[in-house]
């Protein structure tokens, strides 16, 4: 009875899902992850609580503002793995830069720390050899694993493995030299940086991406009070760049130009004032308020000008509909009193009556 029991439970558990209820798995183009393969013991979903021993605190923190989909524990021969399922290849570069991992297209290879060095490099062999396989099966992506803000930083003198990405306050804080908080970090935003050597104009430079280009705006204003004689600020479409550590002033404002936004809106006519100058001179003021005044006045002449002009048109067009109704009256020529002009009947003369009338 025990035992049919058990085989009962186990039916269940291992059943289908309920009608309408979806099973969630990590996969990708429709491929599940190979977890089997890799030899994964416990998988998590984004939305559910990842164990406090499964990483370090700073390390889960930074793979959640990445928007780390799945989270997979495993282990091989004695040594524990993780591996971070990031959104994109550009993500998984820069959460494997910050935390120490390696980036195996859009996932991130973790080891825990050991002392074997060759049985850790046999597994990580292993992994990698099985995640490469997979990935293989995969459609190839048409864009560059690499961010846009990545690319544009500049090349030349640029220390080796000192390129950053990151999405959030908790990465940016990994820019040491950078004051806190020196940069607005909405959503949407990346950061790129990295360090150059004493041949560049500069120790660092930094490219900021903004979603939007109110985001932009208040990221700039609140960046400017890191310009100086030794750091560059300066926008670029929705980057805002910095340059920092700066020993050629004039090369260091080469390179912040040769920074392009790849999408550049441009404003028909004059800016609004907020993007124009801060600060007005009365004579402005002046040409602005006669420029209002004139352009009431002629347009109060020019409607009295059209008032008349429609109230002639529709008077002369009510008129003249009036006497068309109307027609042509009828004149009774016959009835009208004759006028005798006769001598006989003529008045006497005035001079000769006794009584003077009235009409003399």
């Amino acid at each position: 009875m025990w035992g049919w029991l058990l085989l009962s439970s186990a039916t269940a558990l291992s059943g289908p899902a309920a009608p309408g209820q979806r099973v969630m798995r990590d996969e990708t183009a429709g491929r599940p992850f190979p977890t089997r393969e890799l030899g994964i013991r416990q998988s998590f979903s984004p939305n559910a609580p990842w164990p406090a021993d499964i990483a370090a605190a700073d390390e889960r923190a930074l793979a959640r503002e990445f928007g780390v989909t799945w989270l997979h524990r495993g282990r091989r021969e004695a040594i524990s793995f993780v591996m971070y399922r990031c959104p994109n290849q550009g993500r998984a570069l820069g959460l494997a830069r910050l935390i120490g991992g390696e980036a195996l297209g859009d996932t991130v290879l973790t080891l825990a720390a050991g002392d074997d060095t060759e049985k850790r490099a046999a597994v990580r062999s292993f992994l990698r050899d099985k995640l490469t396989a997979w990935q293989a099966t995969l459609p190839p992506e048409e864009t560059d694993p690499r961010p846009v803000v990545l690319r544009k930083l500049p090349t030349q003198a640029l220390r080796p493995d000192t390129e950053h990405y990151v999405v959030g306050a908790l990465g940016l804080g990994r820019a040491t030299w950078l004051p806190a908080p020196a940069l607005l970090t909405p959503p949407g935003s990346a950061f790129a940086w990295a360090d150059y050597t004493p041949a560049a104009p500069f120790d660092h430079f930094l490219i900021a991406e903004y979603p939007t280009p109110q985001d932009a705006t208040a990221a700039m204003e609140a960046a400017r009070r890191l310009a100086s004689a030794t750091c560059l600020v300066a926008r670029r479409g929705n980057f805002i760049v910095i340059a920092d550590g700066i020993r050629d002033l004039l090369r260091a404002q080469a390179a912040v130009e040769r920074v392009e936004y790849d999408y550049v809106v441009r404003w028909l006519g004059a800016p609004p004032p907020r993007f124009g100058t801060p600060a007005r001179t009365p004579q402005q003021d002046i040409r602005n308020v006669g420029q209002l005044l004139v352009s009431v006045a002629s347009f109060v002449v020019l409607a009295g000008f059209g008032m008349v002009v429609l109230g002639t048109v529709a008077g002369g067009a009510f008129f003249y509909w009036r006497r068309q109704r109307a027609g042509d009256g009828f004149i009774a020529a016959d009835t009208m009193l004759r006028l005798d002009l006769h001598e006989s009947r003529t008045l006497p003369d005035t001079r000769r009556a006794s009584v003077k009338r009235l009409t003399d």
